[in-house]
């Protein structure tokens, strides 16, 4: 992992995905919030979205998102060219456009976690 994000210990999300992973969870939707952001991440990779956010704050530790390396892998075959600290934020990027559109869809009542593969572009 060290490869893909350097010596990075915890992952960072901004206050505004907090708020919205905690939602999600309260309302049953995940059990975890570490479980929205692995789908907000993949859900932002897939379509190749970001949301850049200025101010992050420490969210979770980096095996607790990440425990078997897929996104370091994948974040590394995408963008073999950045340096270790710009693919980490690369990756929250996606999290954090992958986490609003969950809520957002949730909050206009359109979230169906089945159809969400159908959202992804190819």
């Amino acid at each position: 992992m060290n490869e893909a994000f350097g010596k990075v210990i915890t992952i960072p999300a901004s206050n505004t995905a907090k708020t919205q992973m905690k939602q999600l969870v309260t309302q049953g939707l995940f059990k975890e919030q570490r479980d929205a952001w692995r789908l907000g991440a993949s859900l932002g990779i897939a379509n190749g979205k970001t949301k850049e956010v200025e101010k992050r704050e420490t969210f979770q530790n980096v095996n607790s998102l990440d425990p078997d390396g897929i996104f370091a892998a994948i974040m590394l075959g995408l963008y073999p060219d950045l340096k270790s600290e710009d693919r980490l934020k690369k990756l929250v990027d996606h999290a954090e456009w992958g986490i609003n559109e969950i809520a957002h869809q949730n909050k206009i009542g359109t979230l169906n976690f089945s159809s969400l593969a159908g959202a992804i572009k190819k």
